[in-house]
């Protein structure tokens, strides 16, 4: 073999090393850039979910405003203890249902924290406001609308219309 032959070989060969190592390594720098932008998705997912979660206990929160009262009702010693003893509760039993026994209490309270008018009318819009903005609120905010009849009928159907009016476009539109 002669020198000038390897010297003719040497120069594709090297080039070829080169490009093969540049594209291994360009091949695992996209294998890592992929797997930050799932990474990076997740978290994203998870942090849209813990938002949506305050969102909604939020929402519920002025959902009760909107209802005009609070909610934890106030009841007398006296009708706690004779609902208490009307319906033989014995805690220790293993049995016992203390969520059944809350709502017994709060259904015999004499009095509930009401709020305001101008309160539980705000409370309407900020609901009708939020359900707007977050599509994901529109078929609760009417679901609440709706049973919001009886207590205020013309505040409800007037934000009943625009919630129905803009549900048709909300559905167009990506998730906030």
């Amino acid at each position: 073999m002669d020198p000038n032959d390897i010297k003719d070989w040497l120069i594709p060969i090297a080039s070829f090393v080169g490009i093969i190592s540049t594209s291994v390594g360009v091949w695992l720098a996209l294998k890592e850039y992929r797997l930050k932008l799932k990474a990076e998705q997740r978290l994203a997912e998870s942090t849209r979910a813990e938002t949506d979660i305050r969102l909604f206990t939020h929402f519920t929160d002025i959902l009760e405003v909107a209802t005009g009262r609070r909610r934890d009702p106030v009841y007398s010693k006296e009708v706690a203890e004779k609902l208490l003893e009307k319906l033989n509760v014995e805690p220790a039993n293993a049995n016992f249902d203390y969520r059944t026994l809350r709502e017994n209490i709060a259904t015999a309270a004499l009095l509930h924290s009401w709020v305001g008018n101008s309160s539980s009318d705000a409370a309407f819009a900020s609901i009708t406001t939020l359900a707007l903005r977050h599509k994901a609120l529109i078929p609760s905010a009417i679901q609440a609308l709706e049973s919001f009849n009886d207590w205020k009928p013309e505040l409800a159907k007037k934000y009943l219309t625009l919630l129905k009016n803009a549900r048709p476009a909300a559905d167009n539109l990506e998730t906030d």
